[in-house]
């Protein structure tokens, strides 16, 4: 029994990492990549609706982290300290809700999925689009 646990261990390691994604880390200076996501306020983003902005900000976050969400407030002062100088904020979520573990909510009032993520942008008053791109 042991031996066949080992072997089916390694067949579904062999067959995750088969699919696997193998981001390559961007060199300094680089052009930033596309994308398409929709935004808690209705619309759908890509990098071009930014073109105006001197500088872009990417926060990646989430809604039930309690780390994130101590950072909400700092990311909107943020937002109205530098806007006037060209600078543009957006924050992405990139979890997939079903991956967040019932023990990782005991610490929130929202879990991650994309109609939580519209209460959050409502109820925090985001003066920045919130992205999702936490379905794969």
């Amino acid at each position: 029994m042991k031996t066949t646990f080992i072997f089916l261990l390694s067949v579904v390691w062999f067959t995750l990492s088969a699919y696997a994604i193998d981001p390559k880390t961007l060199e300094i200076g680089a052009q930033a990549p596309d994308f398409k996501l929709s935004g808690t306020d209705g619309k759908t983003y890509s990098l071009a609706s930014f073109s105006k902005a001197k500088v872009l900000v990417v926060v990646f976050t989430c809604n039930h982290c309690p780390t994130a969400q101590a950072y909400e407030d700092r990311i909107i002062r943020l937002t109205n300290d530098y806007k006037a100088q060209g600078v543009q904020v957006v924050a992405i979520s990139t979890n997939d809700p079903s991956a967040v573990r019932l023990d990782e909510l005991g610490y929130t009032d929202l879990s991650d999925t994309f109609e939580e993520m519209k209460i959050r942008y409502k109820d925090k008053k985001f003066n920045f689009p919130y992205l999702y791109d936490g379905s794969f």
